[in-house]
């Protein structure tokens, strides 16, 4: 009897450690919150590529990457992306907090970048594809 009384407390406490270690995302997730400086349409219009030790300043056109966000100020996001003939158009959520940007396009993981708003210009650190490879970034992105 007393083996049983040991199996029935060993199964307890595997359970109360297992349901107190699930995982919850609400703890430890950032609050995000808007940054009404973002809000409004964006345009990228200028690229600049870190390609080891030195800069590349490239305009849209000259990396053949176009891209036109839409920050809303009910946290939703459209973008177009334009690469070579490709259109692409992504929604989603979006936040900001401490200077980071967090993006989260509907289906797939959130991605953050710190951000700078300059009056109608914001610049973020991304990669961006050229000549076939995907390059770190700085973007800048005028308000339209």
């Amino acid at each position: 009897m007393k083996k049983h009384n040991f199996t029935y407390i060993i199964i307890l406490l595997l359970t109360a450690i297992i349901i107190s270690c699930s995982d919850d995302k609400s703890s430890t997730e950032p609050e995000l919150v808007i940054d009404q400086a973002l809000v409004g349409t964006w345009d990228l219009t200028k690229i600049i590529a870190k390609l080891g030790t030195s800069n590349l300043e490239l305009t849209p056109e000259q990396a053949g990457y176009s891209v036109t966000a839409v920050f809303k100020d009910d946290l939703t996001f459209q973008s177009t992306t334009t690469e070579s003939d490709s259109v692409t158009v992504d929604a989603g959520t979006w936040g900001t907090k401490d200077g980071t940007l967090t993006i989260t396009i509907n289906g797939e993981e959130p991605e953050s970048s710190p951000y700078v708003v300059e009056g109608n210009i914001v610049t973020l650190e991304s990669t961006v594809p050229y000549q076939g490879f995907e390059i770190d970034a700085t973007l800048e992105f005028t308000k339209q």
